[in-house]
């Protein structure tokens, strides 16, 4: 989200697409600032290798 909003926090409201349970997702840049459900599984479309060198 960096590239699109610089230093805003951004809230997503969306809603599972399997049971239909509200889900929170809010974010700063890219860090995960919270996660409603904690169970959430999510997927990040950007490279492994990328992911795991920003820490």
């Amino acid at each position: 989200m960096r590239w699109l909003f610089p230093g805003i926090e951004i809230r997503i409201d969306a809603r599972c697409l399997d049971c239909g349970q509200p889900i929170l997702i809010r974010m700063r840049d890219e860090k995960i600032v919270e996660v409603n459900p904690p169970t959430v599984v999510a997927h990040m479309n950007i490279p492994l290798a990328k992911a795991l060198t920003q820490g």
